[in-house]
């Protein structure tokens, strides 16, 4: 069980500095501190959203 929650952590982290990475390189520093912020306080509903904003630009 407590391999579960490590994996559900790591996963967590590494999504959340691809779309940190991703929405600097996209639009800039305070916006992927922003996206981050999100993602980290929503945790998969905000990666979810991320997704769909990011693919509609």
């Amino acid at each position: 069980m407590e391999i579960f929650f490590f994996l559900w952590w790591l996963i967590g982290i590494v999504a959340l500095i691809w779309v940190y990475s991703d929405a600097r390189d996209k639009r800039g520093t305070n916006i992927g501190c922003l996206w981050a912020l999100i993602v980290f306080l929503l945790g998969p509903l905000g990666f979810i959203a991320y997704l769909f904003v990011r693919n509609a630009d």
